[in-house]
């Protein structure tokens, strides 16, 4: 698939007519809900109450998600649809390693959204929310809060791009690029495509050995606004089932305004329901993107790339020791760039740094502000690639 050169003017303006996939689910909840962690007396109250509630009309599946079999009960088509088309499958003999209940009552929590985990029995409950961001997070949340205690296998929130055999990963909170250079690094000669949001890593060969990286989705659960830097992903979303793709009202456009956010990019907004939310969401397949040719389920971790946007740093681009990195890691509001953990004790953390630490022994680890052009970024990303490769 073509990418236009970074720097070119953007095509958003060039719509034509807005074309989207039959199915769209407009959801009430549109972001992740609180969550509490519970005891098992309390994991075992709450799995009766939603059973209860599912009765026998309920969906179930089981999905393979780096190997673990994780199972949902639930009573929302829409989740139980997104759930398989989001991962591989696992046999139905399989035993399941964690659970997850997603159970829509309106006599239960008097109808609010709330989510349950108990460590002990790797069981989450989500009452009152179809928003699959909150189910697919979590399950992956599971699935690191069991592979990193039993098997030395660990999680990162983040996108990875192999670049001539060598993974490039980068890592960074929401608003900083990640998306945006991720993507912009397919245009390299012997660029493929790995992972869009997590990737679990692995350490093979002992302190001579590598750093592992696999894939976890079958698809991709992709922000639609991707299309304000790359409309050439338009017509793959066309075909893609949809969440809360929905034009910008006309009051969404007076608080953007009093925001500052320039009145160009507020009438785009007005008219293409694919850049209006930055809650929309497709299901895509990543095969589609670039095609087979194009895309790998395992690579070597070479680099780890960090994104931050200060506009009070004037230092664009730095190399940190594992050390550093490590430090500034914990250090964020989001401990590890991290939102899916869903378990935070002080044991994790110490796990945690343990990983990065051993992480940064086969990668360096870079740190670069996004504060100028996205041009001059994505140079100074490629600068960092191409570094003794």
């Amino acid at each position: 698939m073509f990418f236009p050169e970074i720097g070119a003017p953007s095509l958003c303006n060039i719509l034509g007519p807005i074309v989207m996939h039959a199915y769209n689910k407009i959801t009430k909840v549109r972001g992740r809900v609180e969550s509490t962690i519970i005891s098992k007396k309390e994991r075992d109250r709450l799995v009766a109450k939603a059973e209860e509630a599912l009765g026998n009309e309920w969906y179930g599946w089981k999905a393979s998600i780096d190997g673990f079999c994780m199972q949902l009960f639930t009573n929302s088509e829409h989740l139980y649809d997104f759930w398989i088309e989001n991962w591989f499958s696992m046999s139905r003999e399989t035993r399941s390693h964690g659970r997850l209940y997603a159970v829509l009552d309106p006599e239960i929590n008097e109808g609010q959204p709330h989510a349950y985990y108990n460590s002990e029995t790797k069981t989450a409950i989500i009452f009152n929310t179809e928003y699959y961001g909150q189910v697919k997070s979590w399950a992956l949340g599971i699935t690191c809060d069991i592979a990193e205690d039993q098997h030395d296998i660990h999680s990162i929130h983040g996108s990875c791009i192999e670049v001539n055999g060598n993974g490039i990963v980068l890592i960074a909170p929401t608003g900083t690029g990640k998306s945006t250079h991720s993507y912009a690094l397919l245009k390299m000669e012997g660029a493929r495509l790995h992972s869009d949001d997590w990737l679990y890593v692995r350490f093979i060969g002992g302190e001579r050995g590598r750093a592992s990286a696999d894939i976890s989705e079958r698809k991709f659960y992709i922000r639609t606004n991707i299309v304000r830097v790359f409309p050439e992903i338009r017509f793959l979303l066309e075909k893609c089932k949809l969440e809360n793709v929905e034009p910008l009202t006309t009051a969404e456009a007076e608080v953007l305004r009093r925001k500052g956010l320039s009145e160009d990019l507020i009438q785009k907004m007005l008219v293409d329901p694919y850049i209006a939310h930055e809650y929309s969401r497709a299901m895509l397949d990543p095969l589609w993107i670039s095609g087979p040719e194009k895309f790998v389920d395992t690579t070597r971790v070479r680099k780890v790339i960090l994104l931050k946007r200060d506009k009070e740093d004037l230092e664009i681009t730095r190399k940190l020791d594992a050390e550093e990195a490590v430090e500034y890691l914990t250090g964020q509001l989001e401990q590890f760039l991290n939102p899916y953990l869903i378990v935070k004790t002080p044991e994790k953390v110490e796990v945690r740094q343990d990983f990065f630490r051993r992480l940064f022994r086969f990668a360096p680890c870079y740190l670069i502000n996004t504060v100028q052009p996205v041009s001059a970024v994505q140079e100074k990303i490629r600068e960092i690639v191409k570094e003794g490769c």
